[in-house]
């Protein structure tokens, strides 16, 4: 009965999903994000919520929705997206280190974002934004084709799967080119943070699978690295996480009662490490139990419209994060050792008073 409706759960998320996400691929939301010309003079204000993306879709400028449900296969375009008069303004860019000349305030802590399932560019550009200005972080959001609507939900499934398999080929120069910008400090002095959410985390995952991950070792140039709700196996997990020398502190973020991974493991039939977690546990990584504050829930770290305000808990925790400071997972007013089969720590409700304003 447990798995009947786990899986009922899984497919009406989906459903909800859908509708919200007819919206972010309407011609109306389209015409907020115009594409502008790449000869366009520009000057972005401090004012301005700004973020950079990377995508590995294909392009097509003939059309309204010009960076379509599919992969180009031929690499990574960027923009700077940036707001004014009401719409989220879409400058092409020649390359990562003229988009960070672009960027109004270089010195803020910097966030490279990986969503999971679900998201055209459009919605993409809505949780990069949001997760910008909630945080007063720099984005810099990795974009790949996790939905198309031309498919129905168990296909989206595996297409965002297949895309999320395939895209560290495309993301992992960056990320070696991240590594080299801020070796000079083309990122400013607000320090880097990696954050892959859900189906996301299958970037990382492939990185290392196939043996790639020493193109990225070899010094600390990362704060923290968050392995948020992973949908990955949890098979094996510490393996992968233990080959991973880059950052100065990696977080695994979960949720027993995620139902959303809930439905992932039984589609695939794998546990998810975003939920079933078990033994062995990586040396390096900082477990953190999500429980006590989302119940059953998966994505708890932007205020996002249509929906509840996330826990103040969480607010407090991901700030700190993102920010490249280091959890207290030992202050016991917020953390307690988790009652989960006592893996890493519980994060605790907190009054909305001592959140971070």
């Amino acid at each position: 009965m447990r798995q009947i409706l786990l899986f009922m759960s899984f497919f009406m998320s989906a459903i909800v999903s859908f509708g919200q996400f007819a919206y972010f691929n309407s011609d109306e939301f389209w015409q907020k994000t115009p594409l502008l010309s790449p000869n366009t003079d520009v000057k972005i204000l401090p004012s301005d919520t700004a973020i950079i993306v990377a995508s590995n879709r294909e392009e097509d400028i003939s059309k309204i929705r010009y960076l379509p449900e599919m992969r180009s296969g031929k690499g990574i375009r960027y923009f700077v997206v940036f707001s004014r008069n009401g719409k989220w303004n879409v400058l092409p860019v020649s390359s990562l280190q003229d988009a960070l000349h672009q960027m109004p305030r270089l010195d803020l802590p910097w966030v490279i974002y990986t969503e999971g399932m679900g998201k055209f560019f459009t919605s993409n550009l809505d949780r990069g934004m949001n997760l910008s200005a909630q945080y007063g972080v720099n984005v810099l959001m990795f974009d790949y084709p996790s939905l198309s609507s031309h498919r129905k939900r168990l296909g989206n499934y595996f297409f965002a799967k297949k895309n999320a398999t395939v895209a560290y080929h495309d993301f992992l120069p960056v990320l070696k080119e991240i590594r080299l910008l801020n070796s000079t400090k083309q990122f400013g002095q607000g320090g880097i943070n990696l954050f892959f959410h859900s189906m996301g985390n299958i970037v990382m995952q492939q990185i290392v699978k196939h043996h790639l991950v020493n193109e990225l070792n070899g010094s600390k140039w990362v704060n923290n690295l968050i392995f948020n709700a992973p949908c990955i196996p949890q098979k094996g997990h510490q393996k992968m996480i233990d080959q991973i020398h880059f950052a100065k502190h990696i977080y695994i973020n979960y949720n027993p009662e995620d139902y959303t991974l809930g439905g992932a493991y039984l589609v695939s039939k794998r546990y998810q490490l975003g939920k079933q977690i078990h033994r062995p546990l990586a040396k390096e990584a900082i477990y953190v139990n999500f429980n006590d504050i989302a119940g059953d829930g998966h994505s708890n770290f932007l205020n996002l419209i249509g929906r509840n305000e996330i826990p103040p808990a969480a607010e407090n925790f991901y700030y700190t994060l993102f920010h490249g400071d280091t959890a207290s997972v030992h202050n016991t007013v917020l953390f307690l050792p988790s009652k989960h089969r006592k893996i890493g720590y519980d994060l605790l409700p907190i009054p909305s008073t001592t959140a971070h304003q």
